[in-house]
């Protein structure tokens, strides 16, 4: 006499088996490349920004601030759009990025959390 609750629970075993085993073959083939910091530099492209606040800390080693800013950033072809940024400014320069200034600045159009300062006045920092 065949066992019906035998045979639907082994069924279930292996198709739960197999779905497992096809999952995790997936999830291998997706893992993310880190890409080099070089490379969003590298492929950064020249767009401009309206600084939306500026928080200044303390002078450091060199007479560099580190700067915590929030921009309105304009990249050429689209919409404009918010994003936060830690710099290491000059303390003279540090009218450049005063609040409702507009900045010169590179942006990466792949990942636009990578915002680096046109110039040498300032510096991101990682």
């Amino acid at each position: 006499m065949i066992d019906a609750f035998g045979i639907i629970l082994a069924v279930t075993m292996v198709g739960t088996a197999l779905w497992v085993l096809l999952r995790m073959y997936r999830n291998s083939r997706k893992k993310k490349v880190k890409v080099d910091p070089h490379v969003h530099r590298e492929r950064s492209v020249w767009a401009w920004a309206r600084v939306v606040s500026s928080t200044h800390g303390n002078a450091g080693l060199g007479g560099m601030v580190r700067v915590d800013l929030e921009l309105e950033v304009h990249l050429p072809g689209t919409p404009f759009f918010s994003a936060k940024t830690t710099w290491l400014v000059d303390q003279e320069a540090l009218a450049f990025v005063e609040t409702g200034k507009e900045i010169s600045l590179k942006v990466d159009p792949l990942d636009t959390n990578y915002i680096y300062p046109n110039g040498s006045w300032a510096r991101v920092l990682e």
